[in-house]
């Protein structure tokens, strides 16, 4: 019987709908958080969604983890690569935040203090139950060989940084501003995974990846500029020329699949 949450290692075969789902959620989860962060304070919201938005932020933290733990047991399928390029990212970046508002059971976490190294504690604690788990690198090595067979796999992975890179880029603004832009992102990370989960062909994976990627950094690029020339100081050639270079960076795994027929390599077992 095959399990509900992997997917085929044939190229030709879509991934199960469970496991696209499985895939998508991280956008969906940081979707609903950008976008319950981005609430006009004006607004008559009820008290149960900002309830929902601290359980959303909370959630962001510990559930990507957690299913990249998942991953790693079942040997990374396709679905898992957004979240090992997501949590990763997310750890480098936690290293130098503070967090005073985070609290659990009432008790600050780590107060005004940076995380520093704990900002890696999630991932090593992924390494550890992974490896005791399957009491084998084989995983590991299935996440790099994958990569070789099917380049667009480690795009995808940094496709899982997207969330991040709209919170950072959108930060600081006129919350109704920002809340059109961050509904139409999300709308469009989702569809951009879930289409390119289900493609069968390598041309459609790529166009998938095109579509969610390319937007959604121009408007990540240009939005913000256009708000801080109204409202401050901005460096539009130096925001294109960023963006333009994020661009290139999560296209250039293509020379993957280049480098890849000059030189075979057979996959793992």
């Amino acid at each position: 019987m095959s399990n509900p949450v992997s997917d085929s290692r044939d190229s030709a075969s879509p991934t199960p709908w469970p496991a696209s789902l499985a895939g998508a959620a991280l956008f969906l989860l940081w979707g609903l958080e950008l976008i319950g962060g981005e609430l006009p304070h004006e607004w008559a919201v009820p008290t149960w969604i900002h309830t929902l938005v601290g359980i959303l932020f909370v959630s962001g933290l510990l559930l990507p983890p957690i299913v990249l733990c998942v991953g790693w047991i079942r040997s990374f399928p396709r679905w898992s690569y957004p979240y090992v390029g997501h949590v990763v990212v997310f750890s480098l970046y936690m290293t130098s935040v503070a967090t005073p508002d985070l609290q659990i059971l009432g008790v600050p976490l780590f107060g005004r203090q940076l995380w520093g190294w704990r900002a890696w504690i999630p991932l090593a604690v992924v390494a550890l139950i992974s490896l005791l788990v399957t009491r084998s690198l084989r995983p590991l090595l299935r996440l790099f060989t994958n990569v070789w067979h099917d380049w667009t796999l480690l795009t995808f992975g940094m496709f899982g940084i997207l969330p991040l890179w709209v919170a950072i880029n959108f930060d600081e603004m006129d919350r109704l501003y920002s809340l059109v832009f961050m509904v139409i992102l999300t709308v469009l990370m989702i569809g951009a995974a879930l289409l390119y989960l289900r493609s069968r062909r390598p041309g459609a994976r790529i166009a998938a990846l095109a579509i969610g990627i390319v937007p959604t950094i121009a408007v990540t690029v240009v939005a913000p500029t256009l708000y801080w020339q109204r409202h401050g100081w901005v460096n539009p050639r130096g925001a294109a020329l960023l963006g333009g270079a994020v661009l290139l960076a999560m296209f250039l795994p293509a020379a993957i699949g280049l480098f890849r027929r000059a030189t075979p390599l057979r996959p793992a077992g």
